[in-house]
């Protein structure tokens, strides 16, 4: 009996000495973006890359378009295991928790250096971090998603002209208070209502990057595009951070590594893609005008005060070199 007991014991231990592979695992994502979108090929790159990468043991299966739902649902079924990502703004985690909205703050990023270099730097590392403890979500890469600009009925050429506007908004924080410190009257509203609200009047402009205005054919509805460059943000692959931490390591380096790659990549395309955008637009016949932005900078020095749950790191952010 003594022999067989440890036969079994010197079994057990090769056995656990074993590497056993990981089992095949399926990941449901989400998101908005319909064919021929860059975001819908960012998405399409990132389950092709983890698929090969992991030997075909991961597989992302994608349901595009909003097909399952908006941007807000989808996020939701994060929570709920419908979904395992969503590929969405940082931003939008800001009805989980206030300091998401940073991504969304005005001027914090200058230009698309400092945008890599925030995000994938230390300082990105350290966001991330404290995104996912206050949100409960865990953010993989960061891709550069244009500069969002303002564009309306009537030209706009310096702040005094933004009085009265009535401009459509995301429903983020910043977003509204930002557009009441520069004197518009802020109207937070969903996308999918947005052509037609500028169609019948109930909003006079809106903003967004330019790929934004191209892909919902604003230049339909508005004609007048101020270069404000208010908001540098960025799109992400949205997970729960508790859903990411249960899979196993290797999984999580994956993911994550192959998240960062991928957003690089469409930072790259994005960057590329906004001059095209702005001729095509022209041709479309919306007409182009710059605006002294640090004139708009200076109407918003007061508006840290309204963002305590942001502590230091306007500051810190902006400090990065």
């Amino acid at each position: 009996m003594k022999r067989i007991v440890t036969f079994f014991a010197a079994l057990g231990a090769v056995a656990g000495a074993l590497v056993v592979p990981a089992a095949s695992q399926t990941l449901r994502m989400a998101h908005i973006f319909t064919p021929g979108n860059i975001w819908y090929e960012t998405a399409e790159a990132y389950a092709k890359a983890v698929s090969e990468r992991s030997g075909g043991k991961i597989k992302i299966q994608i349901a595009h378009s909003g097909s399952t739902g908006d941007w807000p649902q989808s996020i939701e079924g994060l929570l709920i295991g419908t979904n395992d990502i969503v590929l969405q703004s940082i931003g939008t985690l800001d009805r989980y928790d206030p300091f998401a909205g940073i991504e969304a703050y005005p001027y914090l990023v200058r230009d698309l250096d400092h945008f890599r270099k925030v995000y994938y730097g230390p300082m990105g590392a350290e966001l991330f971090d404290e995104i996912a403890t206050k949100t409960k979500f865990r953010i993989i890469g960061a891709g550069y998603r244009g500069a969002r600009h303002l564009s309306t009925n009537r030209p706009i050429t310096d702040v005094a002209d933004l009085k009265g506007l009535k401009l459509r908004v995301p429903p983020i924080k910043s977003n509204r208070l930002t557009w009441e410190y520069l004197g518009a009257s802020p109207v937070p509203m969903g996308v999918a209502e947005l052509f037609t609200s500028l169609q019948q009047g109930v909003v006079d402009g809106q903003e967004n990057p330019l790929e934004i205005i191209d892909n919902l054919k604003l230049y339909e509805v508005q004609k007048n595009l101020a270069e404000t460059a208010h908001v540098i943000g960025a799109y992400t692959f949205i997970y729960s951070d508790m859903r990411f931490k249960s899979f196993p390591a290797e999984t999580q380096k994956i993911l994550k590594e192959e998240g960062e790659r991928i957003m690089l990549e469409a930072t790259d395309r994005m960057a590329k893609a906004e001059s095209e955008l702005k001729t095509k637009l022209e041709g479309k016949g919306m007409r182009f005008n710059t605006v002294d932005r640090a004139a708009f900078q200076a109407k918003l020095a007061d508006l840290p005060k309204q963002f305590p749950e942001f502590g230091d790191w306007i500051t810190r952010i902006g400090s990065v070199q």
